[in-house]
């Protein structure tokens, strides 16, 4: 290139003496020489575009080497627990190999409760005087952006069983579309958005504070209530609303409930559930950031389809939360009302659910204190096992970095009709 230019500039200064000798009448070659002049510029113009366009081309080229790069997870700066669906529209903290996104969490577990039969056996753990190790889930999550706007995400879960058993769980399976801020759609197995645990809390136990979830919203597999899975549509956005931030939810799905005894007697009420419907609406208004005020309403028929006699209930749930996390503080509450109408009959159960928890983070470590509440009174044999269950939990996280995090927590559970229930929960969570 730099030729060229030396080429032109002596071209143009032979121009210029050429002119200085040339009688006024001669002007053929200077023109001659002002075109070749321009010839050459117009070549050196070709020759940058050239070049550009191969060093345009470079990134690309590198990006297709069969060498995946992992993204190191980003230092967690706020409560831990205050977990977002990163992976389905940010790549902060996630692996990427060949387009796919994906990221782990794992849990070891310790656990001791002083009733030899008092409580359900869940990821393994048996109950008993004495304690015992248990892994609990390991939880792998894998997203891929197929479009600008549609993306895919798969949470698949390990689960320990009895007799350290273990089997595979699709938890989520999903099709999303991202039409704008205002409608997203999701296709395929969802956690449903009942409240708002379920829907900032997954499975991977290194997302929430505590060691383990409020009863009323455990998974149906360790004896939870509340239908927390399903399969169908689920549609959210933004509401036009100014700085108050309003959001909606709206479900159309089947879910199909299965629910251990909390007894531990090993039985299973299979609650046959028809499709369900599920409203929500949440704000977060500017004025306060990190706080959410919402309620939702779900509703959906259910059965259990062991009885002799099977016996359908048009199934209500009514919830409401405010919640708040920011400045190291984390402060969850919510509510619920399931109430269980029997068809063709007036028998009706209104049964009340609530858990508060509080939290605030100290440099690496966070105490927290929860308590929670349940009253199923029914005598049927739907919720039978659960009664009436209420007490606190207190402990503390401590995270040794972004990636570990040990938890140890005491539990106090008072039981309607049977003796209180005190525990010792320890678990080490991490990501990778």
């Amino acid at each position: 290139m730099l030729r060229f230019r030396n080429t032109a500039l002596a071209l143009l200064f032979c121009g210029s003496l050429w002119g200085q000798e040339a009688p006024p009448s001669d002007r053929t070659m200077i023109e001659l020489l002002v075109q070749q002049v321009k010839a050459l510029q117009q070549e050196t113009g070709e020759l940058r575009e050239k070049v550009k366009t191969l060093e345009a081309d470079r990134p690309t080229i590198a990006s297709t080497s069969p060498v995946a790069t992992p993204v190191p997870p980003q230092p967690q700066t706020s409560a831990p627990s205050v977990a977002t669906d990163a992976s389905l529209g940010r790549n902060e903290g996630l692996y990427d190999i060949h387009g796919i996104q994906w990221r782990g969490f794992g849990e070891v577990n310790y656990k001791v409760l002083d009733q030899r039969q008092p409580e359900l056996g869940t990821y393994g753990f048996v109950p008993g005087s004495a304690g015992s190790f248990y892994t609990g889930d390991l939880d792998l999550l894998l997203t891929s952006r197929i479009t600008e706007r549609a993306s895919v995400l798969s949470e698949i879960v390990f689960g320990e069983g009895d007799a350290q058993r273990y089997g595979v769980n699709l938890a989520r399976a999903l099709l999303k579309y991202d039409y704008n801020d205002h409608l997203k759609m999701s296709f395929g197995r969802y956690h449903t958005g009942i409240g708002y645990y379920n829907t900032a809390f997954h499975n991977g136990a290194w997302l929430q504070t505590t060691a383990d979830r409020p009863l009323i919203m455990e998974f149906a597999n360790s004896g939870g209530l509340l239908p927390t899975q399903a399969v169908g549509v689920s549609v959210t956005g933004l509401i036009p609303s100014g700085k108050l931030g309003l959001n909606y939810t709206a479900e159309y799905g089947s879910s199909d409930t299965k629910r251990l005894d909390l007894t531990g007697s090993g039985e299973v009420t299979d609650e046959n559930n028809g499709n369900h419907f599920n409203l929500g609406l949440f704000a977060r208004p500017d004025a306060l950031p990190g706080l959410q005020i919402g309620a939702s309403f779900y509703h959906d028929k259910i059965g259990d389809g062991a009885a002799q006699e099977p016996v359908r209930y048009g199934q209500s749930i009514v919830n409401a939360h405010v919640v708040y996390t920011a400045h190291e503080f984390e402060i969850l509450n919510e509510g619920f009302l399931i109430r269980l109408a029997q068809q063709n009959s007036p028998i009706t159960f209104n049964m009340p659910a609530f858990y508060t928890q509080f939290s605030q983070r100290f440099g690496h470590i966070r105490p927290f204190f929860r308590y929670q509440y349940v009253n199923t009174n029914t005598d049927e044999e739907i919720f039978e096992d659960v009664g009436l269950r209420y007490g606190p939990s207190f402990g503390a996280r401590y995270d040794f970095d972004d990636n570990i995090a040990f938890k140890a927590q005491l539990d106090h559970t008072l039981r309607g009709g049977e003796a209180s229930l005190n525990g010792l929960h320890l678990q080490l969570a991490f990501t990778f």
